[in-house]
């Protein structure tokens, strides 16, 4: 199956013992095109459909490959599916093909299904290399597929909650991989001590300049934004009850809560409980936005919180940063790759209420270094993660790495 260009797209869905595809197939692209990309990712991921469309916008024919358990429970971005329905239609545009792969829910059968089907696509669309947007079950998925070369890009989560199984099977799918790319220095560092033979380089993706800018709207507002999803390494409750160790706060004082997740329902009621009754309204959780109501809230807000107990360099971070936002994060090694205690922004020992709170009335009463960090915020970002030369970065690190996929044979371990 290759890529391609101009008419109607075609649907079909195939059938076996144990996996489903639905695949969404557009008609023929040019064979001119300079790399054909298998990328096992999640469609409902905003910042892998980034990836992938730069990408796209580079040239790179994107053969989009989605793992569908039955019957899994849904994490924070699934619970949010819904309100990007229209970026991921319009991700499906532009990209060679799109396969949804359903899967048995039971972790070693999902692998060995997965395989099986991801190395028939990368078979139909004459792949020249696989990148998995995630590592975990997505780079142990490229493993037993047999489908060489395959690229990780390591996340956060993928390698640092890994359980003592799951850095096992990390260690291997990493060190057999042509690369492993990592989200920011210190996941960098995680990484090699996971799997010390792998050829492990720090990458970040980036943000769009040209989409996260600051906007004057937000100068001097009290207004505060959270967009990260209801989970527990997120830890949004920490910024809840915080918040309620608040007793006056000013008329312009507001925080958006903008994401969605499992623990949304329980944080509302946490909130509900020790947000002072009078202001109570101005915590507004909104349970998922899209990503054009993502980018407005950012740019009309001029504070950043996020409480995170773990993360790679995280995209949430770079986009307020990037719109001029002064951040109010956890002091964990990645959030310190990027912020400073009092020069460009303020951290709080994680999972701390108590600290958290006296940053927030810092951040309220608006001390004089802050106008300045909001400047020096958007220039760090514009430096080190100007995404449109990061993702170049990455084409040309898949395209050195690249080559016809083989799949190995079905005898042996590759």
């Amino acid at each position: 199956m290759r890529a391609s260009t101009g008419g109607a797209s075609r649907r079909g869905t195939t059938h076996d013992q144990h996996l489903t595809t639905e695949r969404l197939v557009p008609p023929a692209t040019s064979a001119s095109s300079p790399l054909r990309l298998v990328v096992l990712m999640s469609i409902a991921s905003p910042w892998s459909r980034e990836v992938v469309r730069h990408l796209t916008q580079l040239g790179v024919a994107v053969h989009i490959v989605e793992l569908q358990p039955r019957g899994a429970v849904r994490g924070y971005i699934e619970h949010g599916r819904a309100k990007h329905s229209s970026a991921v239609d319009e991700l499906e545009q532009h990209a060679a093909s799109v396969h949804r792969v359903a899967t048995p829910r039971w972790m070693p059968r999902r692998l060995w299904s997965s395989a099986a089907a991801v190395a028939r696509i990368a078979r139909e669309c004459d792949a020249d290399a696989m990148l998995t947007l995630y590592g975990g079950s997505l780079a142990a998925t490229a493993y037993l597929s047999r489908v060489r070369p395959y690229i990780v890009y390591a996340v956060g989560s993928d390698v640092l909650l890994a359980s003592s199984l799951e850095r096992v099977v990390a260690r291997i799918a990493l060190t057999r991989s042509a690369a492993v790319l990592a989200n920011g220095d210190h996941l960098a560092r995680r990484t090699i001590e996971l799997a010390p033979h792998a050829h492990v380089t720090a990458h970040l993706l980036g943000v769009d300049l040209s989409e996260y800018a600051p906007s004057p709207i937000a100068t001097g507002r009290r207004a505060f934004v959270c967009t990260r999803g209801f989970v527990d390494v997120y830890d949004n409750g920490t910024i809840v009850r915080a918040l309620g160790r608040l007793r006056d706060v000013p008329s312009d004082f507001s925080v958006s809560f903008l994401s969605s997740g499992p623990l949304l329902a329980e944080t509302e009621r946490l909130a509900d409980e020790v947000v002072p009754a009078t202001w109570r309204s101005r915590v507004v959780f909104h349970g998922g936005v899209s990503h054009e109501q993502l980018k407005e809230s950012i740019q009309s807000s001029s504070f950043y919180v996020s409480a995170s107990r773990s993360d790679g360099t995280s995209a949430s971070l770079l986009e307020a940063m990037a719109s001029g936002l002064i951040p109010i994060v956890s002091d964990i090694p990645a959030n310190r790759e990027w912020i400073e205690h009092d020069r460009n922004g303020l951290l709080f020992k994680p999972g701390d209420d108590g600290e958290l709170a006296t940053a927030l009335a810092r951040a309220i009463a608006y001390e004089r270094w802050m106008d300045g960090a909001r400047e020096a915020n958007r220039r760090l970002v514009e430096t080190r993660a100007d995404a449109r030369a990061n993702m170049t970065t990455l084409r040309d690190i898949l395209r050195t790495h690249s080559r016809r996929v083989q799949v190995a044979p079905t005898t042996g371990v590759a």
